[in-house]
């Protein structure tokens, strides 16, 4: 029935109902969402709005933004999702998680507005953010885009600055396998006159293209914005410094911030971030630049849990983020100096192209522990089982060539047990293939 739970409800029981109200989990398309945010008046902030797309990245890139910002000073909201332990991690203001009561209020306004409307569980909780960012008098809003871009929900808020992380192939049952049509879908958060950012390495000319044909200022890593890293830092430059100012009394032609220190989420990211943050005109001091990409942290992106086997926690889930996984992996293990093995924890869903995220890091795993997750979606371990046989076979690699065969298991928590009790000192242990798996781990964990 709609509009049958009251503002008396808590947290759980709007949960609950959210996900009955509508038929489906994802419907594409901005028409039922945006004519409730346009009655509600929800499309509108008293603050600059960044919105952050891609296929990875987005949460570092967002948590890079948000660092930033509070450090220099203003009041910032931020979306996230999906959320690992609890819904109220979807929204951030000023750093910090709201309370049940005001989730539950939100909730309320958004039902008492939408009238016979049915919306999804995605659409309903960004119509419940929008209006608990309105209600905290904020700065900067930055909004995470669940899928794809252009038919996105967040995608009814325009946007002073829009963000493309990444593009690859992730979500192909409603985005496709085409990065080229990926590409675009995610740019249609860019807007006509206002900057877009891409920091897309190599990107599909399909975005460049877009913004050409809407009109949107784009500024693209490694042609407007360019970063590198040595040994122990790394540098960030906006603009070109081939050609010299004319004259001394000339404005410098580049911005550039020298000797950063190397962040604990992907460095991609904290380039993309610093860049948006230029591209807002707010006065964000160098200071806030520094310690906002030194003190980024996001739960479940290369997550230390402990040290002696050294344990970590990431939502990697696709062939992207499962290479740059490898690499971190890689350098953990260079850092040792000892031999060390890297022992995987997997759980994935079943839409997931296991076999080519698993490919990119068979060179770095030395044992395997699978289990399927506690979801509708998830992978039984025999599918998990036969992409990691095929994982070997596109890497070149067989189980003999493992120190041990994979094991398989009932749940993700026995995995994990598993793999510590079989963990030395030294070893590395990595939980990985999904944001469910993260979530299993630290429930297990902390009982």
């Amino acid at each position: 029935m709609l509009n049958s739970i009251n503002k008396s409800q808590s947290l759980a029981d709007w949960l609950c109902y959210l996900e009955s109200i509508h038929p489906v989990n994802i419907e594409m398309g901005l028409g039922r969402i945006g004519r409730v945010a346009a009655d509600l008046a929800l499309t509108t902030f008293d603050a600059k709005v960044i919105t952050v797309a891609g296929t990875n990245g987005k949460g570092s890139t967002c948590a890079f933004l948000e660092r930033i910002l509070l450090d220099a000073g203003f009041n910032v909201g931020v979306t996230s999702s999906p959320h690992i332990q609890d819904y109220r991690e979807r929204v951030r203001v000023n750093g910090n998680m709201l309370t049940a009561q005001a989730h539950a209020d939100s909730f309320a306004f958004i039902e008492a507005g939408r009238g016979d409307t049915t919306l999804t569980y995605f659409e309903f909780t960004t119509l419940s953010a929008l209006k608990l960012f309105q209600d905290a008098a904020l700065d900067v809003v930055i909004l995470e885009v669940g899928l794809g871009g252009r038919l996105d929900a967040s995608n009814i808020v325009s946007a002073d600055v829009a963000v493309v992380t990444t593009i690859d192939i992730d979500h192909a049952d409603w985005l496709g396998t085409d990065k080229a049509v990926i590409a675009r879908e995610k740019s249609g958060i860019f807007r006509h006159g206002k900057k877009a950012i891409c920091g897309v390495i190599d990107p599909p000319v399909t975005i460049a293209e877009y913004a050409n044909e809407i009109g949107a200022d784009l500024i693209a890593v490694n042609r407007d914005y360019h970063y590198s890293q040595a040994t122990n830092s790394w540098d960030w430059q906006l603009g070109s410094n081939t050609q010299p100012a004319t004259d001394a009394s000339s404005p410098a032609s580049v911005l550039s911030f020298a000797d950063l220190v190397i962040p604990q989420l992907p460095l991609q990211n904290a380039a993309t971030a610093i860049a948006a943050v230029q591209a807002l005109g707010l006065a964000v001091p160098e200071q806030a630049i520094r310690s906002g990409v030194a003190n980024a942290r996001l739960p479940g992106r290369m997550q230390q849990l402990g040290s002696a086997p050294q344990q970590y926690l990431d939502v990697a889930h696709n062939p992207e983020s499962a290479r740059y996984l490898a690499a971190q992996l890689n350098r953990l293990k260079q850092q040792a100096g000892l031999p060390v093995k890297v022992i995987a924890v997997v759980g994935m869903l079943k839409d997931k192209d296991i076999a080519a995220s698993l490919a990119a890091l068979t060179a770095v795993v030395d044992s395997w522990h699978l289990a399927p997750l506690h979801s509708e979606r998830a992978a039984p371990c025999q599918q998990i089982e036969q992409g990691l046989a095929d994982a070997m076979q596109l890497s070149s690699k067989t189980h003999d060539s493992l120190r041990q065969q994979p094991m398989s298991h009932d749940t993700i928590a026995q995995a994990w047990q598993s793999a510590n009790q079989r963990a030395d000192c030294n070893d590395i242990i990595i939980g990985f293939g999904s944001f469910f798996t993260v979530a299993e781990i630290t429930q297990h964990i902390s009982g």
